[in-house]
Parts: structure tokens; C-alpha cells; sequence
């Protein structure tokens, strides 16, 4: 099989840029938190703190009794993306990046002369001392190279911290073998127990499953023949997406955890939503918001989901983009919370059936196309302002609220008409 990618992942990312940034923390166990208190969650922690078993999503409580001298940092967005971009300015400067992954993770193509093993490993070799001196010595990543980009980031796992594996034509598929089947990208547990129910248990029974089982594992024919030939070492291309959701989500500061409080918060993060919504060029069909309550420490909201005591509602309406109507639609839905005492933990709303605007249709009514110009008039003056220079009434003290998270998935590039 022939060498086509390069997969670069960056180790314990965020933690690793703490590290950089602060001198006096290196080599010593860190987690970072979206906010500094006991009741939130660890983002990302060092190779120091995991060795205590403090892992990501952990709750801090947890996190410091597994490793009592675990040193907390409250998360930088904007020096995460700093950082990226000089990784990938590094990485850049010795093979181009053909596809930004994730924050800390990014693909690379080979081209034929640099698919021998003893060139790859070179390339390597020269984007980690790159990575070094552009980014810090704190940086350090594991690289994976392989037929296609799902075995190459696979092969980025095989060792951890600063490891390099080159999968030759005789590796695959056996040396996966060691593996769980959820280490293949897009294998969670869910997935990992409909394979099980088609007597899939091992990552060799999984590479040696024919097309029809992965058909109906996924449901879907394409999806089926695309891991079938993926498993093989084929490059599959890979199908262009359309936008499904746009949505945010904030866990409350203590002194937010109010009725009033949480739904400032829940103003502040449509603004950001339906802002990004009309940047990426999409109208939405739909909202949804929801509430988690704090609970005992053990209960406390998961950084994916709602938790165990939690609220939610959605409803649809007509297309559109702009923030008044979004916002009226997710003040009705705010209205029929139920009543009680429980306290707010954790806010978050997400727009839905989402829409290319080259396919929307604009409202035939004056009043909605007037509500759509003064939205896109208030980008254009956050935009040249600053972030929430200009809001509605229902976020008044709040600006400042939520403000912009880790990005995983999403590099953003400081659009000040949405942060």
C-alpha cells in the first residue's frame, strides 16, 4: 500500500500551551477548565496529570483528588489559535497541510517522491524540528503516515508522547490488530456495540468484514463500500458536507446561576449563533435550547450532553437570519420552563435545519426584511466596533458573557462580529 498521508496531532495540546506560556508549570500536572471552579470540568490535561488518571471531561472535583497537586489554568481561546496557526505556519514550511483537521490535528499529502518510508520519515523528522523552533519546545507531536488519512491518523496513536509510525506495505492490516475497534475515527461506543451485535468484537474481525456487513452496520450502502475500502488502505475522497447545525453552549459562572442570570447567557450565545449563522452563509429553520441544573457533584452536566437534571424545547418557523426573530422564538420557548428552584448550571442553544442562503427564500413581509437588514447592519458595525458594540436589550450587562471556548473542531479567525 502505497504512503499517501501524513497525519501530524499535537500532544496534550492545550495543556502544552500553558506550558509554553508559563515556564514555571512545565513538567508539572495541569488541567485546563472553561472556568475556575469546582463544579466545572477539565478540558485537557498534561502527560503529567494523566499519569494521576485525570482525563478529559473529568470533573475537577475528581481530578483533584485523583492528583492533589493538579495545577488548574482557566482556557485561553485566543492563545490556542495563535499557537495553531504557528504549528501550522511550521508544519507549512516543510510540507504543505492539505487538510486542518482539528485545532492540534492536521493531514498532509504525499506526493510520489516522498511516499518511500526512509523519505517520510525525514519529513517527519524535519516538521517536528519546525515545530520546535517556530512554536516552542513545550510542543510536541505524534505522527502517524499511512495509505489514506483514517490509517495515518491511526498510526498518529501508536505512540504518545513525540512518536513517529510509518505503516510499511507489510504492516498493514495486522499491525492494527492490537488496537480497539474504537480507534478508528468514527467508532464510539454506540457504533462499537452495533458491531458487536453483528459479531464484529475485534479490530481484525472489523478490517476483515465484508462490504455488505459494513452496509448494514452503518446503515448505508455508500458508507458501507467507503469503510470497506478504507480498511484496505484505498483513498477514499472524501464527500463534501453541508452545514447541519450552528449552536453554542456556555457552563454558567457562579454568579450567573439565576433564572435572570442564565437567561442573559442564553441572549448572549443566540447572538453569537444567529451572527455566525449569517457569516457562514446559511438561514435556519429551527432553534432548540436547553438547561442543565446543578446536582450533586457526581450529577453535574457532562461537557457533551444536558446531565441528569436538565430542560429542553425547539420549535420551527419560516427560514430566516435575522437575530429579532430568533430571539422572540427563543424567549417563547424560555417561557415555558418549568417552575422550581433547581439552580441553573449550564445554558446552550443550537439553530437547526440549516439552509444555504443561495437557497433561501427572503419574506415577502416588510417587517422581516427590515429585522434581516439591521441584522446584517449590526455585524457590519461589531465588525469595524468591536464584539457587541451594538445588542439588544436582553444581553445588557452581558456582553462579556460566554465568551468564545476551546475550539476543537472550528478554527476561527476572530471575527469580531461573532465573538
Amino acid at each position: 500500500m502505497p504512503l499517501r498521508y501524513l497525519f501530524v496531532d499535537m500532544n496534550s495540546f492545550f495543556a502544552s500551551v500553558e506550558q509554553q506560556l508559563d515556564p514555571a508549570i512545565r513538567g508539572k500536572p495541569v488541567a485546563v477548565v472553561p472556568l475556575m471552579a469546582r463544579t466545572t470540568f477539565c478540558l485537557a490535561a498534561s502527560y503529567e496529570a494523566k499519569a494521576f488518571g485525570v482525563k478529559t471531561g473529568m470533573a475537577v472535583w475528581e481530578a483533584k483528588q485523583r492528583c492533589p497537586g493538579l495545577i488548574l489554568r482557566q482556557a485561553q481561546h485566543r492563545e490556542y489559535v495563535i499557537m495553531h496557526n504557528r504549528i501550522v505556519d511550521a508544519v507549512g514550511s516543510v510540507i504543505p497541510p492539505q487538510r486542518i483537521v482539528s485545532i492540534d490535528e492536521m493531514a498532509c499529502k504525499l506526493v510520489t517522491s516522498e511516499r518511500r518510508p526512509e523519505k517520510v520519515v525525514k519529513i517527519a523528522q524535519a516538521v517536528k524540528e519546525a515545530i520546535y523552533h517556530r512554536a516552542g519546545d513545550q510542543m510536541h507531536c505524534s505522527i502517524g503516515a499511512g495509505p489514506n488519512q483514517i490509517l495515518a491518523k491511526m498510526g498518529s496513536d501508536f505512540q504518545k508522547p513525540n512518536g513517529l509510525t510509518v505503516f510499511g506495505d507489510d504492516d498493514l492490516p495486522h499491525m492494527l490488530y492490537s488496537l480497539p475497534i474504537e480507534a478508528f475515527p468514527g467508532v464510539g461506543p454506540r457504533m462499537a456495540k452495533r458491531l458487536r451485535l453483528h459479531g464484529i468484537f475485534t479490530t481484525e474481525q472489523f478490517c476483515a468484514a465484508p462490504a455488505q456487513v459494513f452496509a448494514a452496520v452503518w446503515g448505508s450502502k455508500l458508507l458501507g463500500e467507503k469503510w470497506y475500502r478504507t480498511v484496505r488502505g484505498e483513498d477514499v475522497p472524501e464527500k463534501e458536507t453541508l452545514r447541519r447545525t450552528v449552536g453554542h453552549s456556555h457552563v454558567l459562572p457562579p454568579d450567573l446561576r439565576t433564572d435572570a442570570g442564565a437567561y442573559g447567557v442564553l441572549v448572549r450565545l443566540t447572538h453569537k449563533a444567529v451572527a455566525r449563522l449569517r457569516r457562514v452563509g446559511y438561514w435556519a429553520g429551527g432553534v432548540s435550547i436547553g438547561v442543565s441544573y446543578l446536582g450533586d457533584p457526581g450529577t453535574v452536566a457532562a461537557p457533551s450532553g444536558w446531565g441528569k437534571a436538565s430542560w429542553g424545547a425547539g420549535c420551527r418557523f419560516p427560514h430566516r437570519q435575522d437575530t429579532p426573530g430568533i430571539l422572540r422564538a427563543v424567549s417563547d420557548l424560555w417561557k415555558n420552563r418549568p417552575a422550581g428552584d433547581a439552580v441553573p448550571f449550564k445554558m446552550g442553544m443550537v439553530l437547526t435545519d440549516l439552509r444555504p442562503a443561495a437557497s433561501a427564500t427572503p419574506s415577502l413581509f416588510e417587517a422581516d426584511r427590515k429585522q434581516a437588514e439591521l441584522s446584517h447592519a449590526m455585524d457590519k458595525v461589531n465588525a469595524e466596533f468591536g464584539s457587541s458594540v451594538v445588542h439588544f436589550g436582553g444581553m445588557w450587562g452581558l456582553k462579556d458573557a460566554a465568551p468564545v471556548r476551546i475550539a476543537f473542531t472550528q478554527i476561527p479567525d476572530f471575527d469580531r462580529r461573532v465573538v
